[in-house]
């Protein structure tokens, strides 16, 4: 399976805080190492008040929260978004990543998706890394288990059902999966991100 993109499913014996029990949309992954989002963990903080802070007018559901991308670069914001429905012109960053997935990084785009109720879309802060070569030592490893992307799964499952369901569609109970120390000796410990 090609990983970018690709959802990657943390086993239940991750160690590191950063990534127990996260789904991660992998956006990028080649010989200069790899990014992606964690698209299952909430912030305390609202879309709503997110958008006010910008003055950006939402019209989207009052109790939506921003969500944890990631432990790299904690004050940089991403959009994850659904199949576009009449968003105007061109914004900075924005590139499909599956079929009836797109990405951006532009507040740009916040602002269109924020004043419109068609469009799914997640508000994410901060972001996934991996050195080169760390990402597949970690997998080989077993801490993550990788499966094709579900726009479904990302925008109509709330987020704190994104990864039991995630491991149930392919047939997991969590509790029946056991990490195998890989012949190189990673420990699945993904702290270095």
């Amino acid at each position: 399976m090609d990983l970018a993109p690709s959802l990657l499913i943390s086993v239940p014996q991750m160690r590191d805080p950063n990534f127990d029990h996260t789904v991660v949309l992998v956006l990028e992954h080649d010989e200069h190492g790899s990014f992606g989002l964690v698209v299952n963990r909430e912030t305390r903080h609202t879309l709503g008040e997110f958008c006010r802070s910008q003055e950006i007018d939402y019209r989207g559901v009052r109790d939506a929260k921003v969500l944890y991308g990631g432990p790299v670069g904690p004050t940089q914001g991403f959009v994850l978004y659904g199949q576009p429905h009449e968003l105007v012109g061109e914004t900075a960053g924005r590139e499909i990543v599956e079929r009836e997935l797109w990405f951006g990084a532009d507040l740009a785009l916040l602002e269109q998706l924020a004043g419109q109720r068609d469009t799914p879309y997640r508000l994410l802060v901060g972001y996934a890394g991996w050195a080169p070569g760390q990402l597949d030592a970690e997998l080989a490893a077993g801490a993550w288990l990788a499966r094709p992307v579900d726009p479904a799964l990302l925008f109509r499952t709330p987020p704190e059902e994104v990864w039991p369901r995630a491991l149930g569609d392919l047939g997991i109970a969590p509790g029946t999966i056991v990490v195998h120390a890989a012949s190189n000796g990673a420990s699945g410990d993904a702290s270095l991100n």
